[in-house]
């Protein structure tokens, strides 16, 4: 009996209840994957349907094998239910969670599913910045090697999507937030090779510590053994060898020692191997390098000939909402990386761009210290303020007061379009959360890309 079908012996008539529809995609395509095998399902998320309309059309289909409880949580909804399919950012603690659990219910993930039936190896890579340039260009690189090869997690893309297509020589790639990685941790899974790109102040509102935060991150090297990989940073405050060993093979890269004339090598067990050319880089920044190291490392210790990772790094050209160029508009380039939600990758951002950038930054905060933005006051050429509680913090770590506030990105743009000079970078690189005007940071980026697009 193959995995799959065991999986779907053991559910076999027990009341499935998923918690979070939502509008990336991780809902929908969880929801199908019950559906599409013949199960019922109940669906419960806080936000109602209008908000949620999109996902709930791309399921209309089904809507006779399905409850919606949209707008609200039903606790009987939870007590009722013999497992629980729950939302990466929904806390274990939750009083719907504990319930659940409380009456017997088995508590899932889809990547803990996934994780179960998968019949390949499985590589992840997590991180607080870098995760999704750094996938996706592994997948480049995979794609480059053969054709049976996937991407999914937090990148929006559910593997429940694509678990019908797997063999066991499909090549799998995974992004795994801290919240994803948190919920598998007790199906003990070992990633076949794993990278973990940084520890970075990140989501401070929501743990605890930093230790705290790390606690799950590193929950991706856990049960790994000596015939499994990682791949972790030189110098990194929290991510060091004996925080993380496992007996796994471990490989620290430092880009200053591993980039030689602009080129990419790897050390392995004192081998020093060249993985790229410099030339076959397409996207800009430093820290990009890195991810592209990073990428290029796991993808040879997956077992890729060098020609693929030349080839798939010459291909990738970067991840929408990451650095990602919108538009040359009367000789300004507009550029969003509204997915810089900490001002360290706000920071990555502008010094990429040097001092003829115009740089668009503010929102919430998530409990974040933003001192490291006085390394890069100076070079802005003009900085515009969106409101929230992150920008006051931000305003207090900068020594200038010539910033612009609106309350609007579309305020923003508009004074941008009659107040430019041919040759300037427009760069929307918030370093808050895009909470209070916008629904995620996804939204932010997709309305960015609206008014840019309509000048």
């Amino acid at each position: 009996m193959d995995l799959l079908q065991a999986f779907f012996n053991r559910i076999q008539g027990k009341k499935i209840l998923i918690q979070g529809l939502g509008l990336n995609g991780g809902g929908v395509g969880t929801a199908l994957f019950f559906l599409k095998n013949g199960f019922s399902v109940t669906i419960t998320d806080m936000k109602t349907v209008a908000e949620l309309q999109s996902s709930v059309d791309e399921l209309k289909e089904y809507h006779d094998n399905i409850t919606f409880i949209l707008g609200k949580h039903q606790i009987s909804d939870f007590i009722e239910a013999d497992i629980v399919i729950k939302g990466p950012g929904v806390s274990p603690k939750s009083e719907f969670i504990q319930a659940a659990i409380n009456n017997g219910a088995e508590i899932l993930s889809d990547i803990g599913i996934f994780c179960e039936i998968s019949p390949c190896p499985i590589y992840a890579v997590t991180g607080s910045k870098g995760k999704s340039t750094t996938v996706s260009a592994i997948y480049s690189i995979f794609k480059s090697q053969t054709d049976n090869s996937f991407l999914g997690g937090n990148i929006t893309i559910s593997p429940l999507t694509f678990y019908n297509r797997l063999d066991d020589d499909s090549l799998v790639i995974l992004e795994l937030s801290s919240w994803q990685l948190r919920d598998i941790e007790n199906i003990h899974y070992a990633f076949k090779g794993a990278v973990f790109t940084n520890l970075m102040n990140d989501h401070q509102n929501y743990y605890q510590s930093m230790d705290a935060y790390f606690y799950d991150k590193k929950i991706i090297a856990a049960n790994q053994t000596k015939k499994n990989f990682m791949i972790i940073p030189a110098h990194d405050t929290f991510i060091k060898k004996d925080t993380i060993d496992c007996g796994q093979t471990i490989v620290e890269i430092e880009k200053d020692l591993y980039f030689k004339d602009g080129d990419g090598y790897i050390e392995i067990s004192g081998n020093v191997i060249k993985l790229f050319s410099h030339d076959v880089i397409k996207i800009k920044g430093e820290h990009n390098r890195l991810n592209i190291l990073f990428a290029a490392g796991l993808s040879y210790l997956a077992g890729c000939g060098l020609e693929a990772i030349e080839n798939g790094i010459s291909q990738f050209t970067g991840v929408p909402f990451r650095m990602e160029k919108i538009r040359e508009w009367k000789g300004v380039t507009f550029v969003n990386d509204t997915t810089a939600t900490i001002p360290e990758a706000a920071c990555f951002a502008v010094e990429s761009y040097g001092d003829n950038v115009i740089w668009i930054a503010g929102g919430n905060d998530k409990d974040l210290d933003f001192s490291c933005v006085k390394k890069i006051e100076s070079i802005p050429k003009k900085i515009y303020l969106l409101p929230g509680n992150g920008t006051d913090k931000l305003k207090k770590a900068l020594n200038r007061n010539d910033y612009l506030e609106y309350s609007s990105l579309q305020e923003i743009i508009n004074h941008i379009a009659t107040n430019f000079t041919s040759g300037e970078t427009v760069l929307l690189s918030p370093g808050c959360t895009s909470f209070g005007l916008f629904q995620n940071e996804f939204h932010r980026g997709r309305v960015f890309n609206e008014l840019v697009n309509s000048l």
